[in-house]
């Protein structure tokens, strides 16, 4: 198969990338976490754009990606807070 007809699975689609950055996320607070987050998206960013992607359209999968791990994190409080129900 041709490199130009290889398409790199985007990363806010693997699961389990999103659920690391998530629960590492969840246990840091303040710069610690602003300072993980920056140092994540550069090496995603890097990653994206190693795979041949322009730098813009890498930056919009980086936010994607970031946006899933958003998700993620809400997922996880919502559980979190559920009431549980027993009969």
């Amino acid at each position: 198969m041709s490199p130009e007809k290889v398409r790199a699975f985007p990363i806010d689609r693997q699961l389990f990338l999103v659920r690391e950055v998530a629960a590492k996320l969840d246990n840091l607070h303040g710069e610690p976490a602003a300072s993980f987050w920056r140092a994540k998206a550069a090496e995603l960013l890097d990653l994206v754009v190693g795979s041949g992607r322009d730098r813009a359209t890498a930056s919009d999968e980086v936010r994607r990606f970031f946006l899933a791990v958003q998700r993620e994190l809400s997922a996880g409080l919502a559980a979190e807070s559920a009431p549980v129900l027993s009969a």
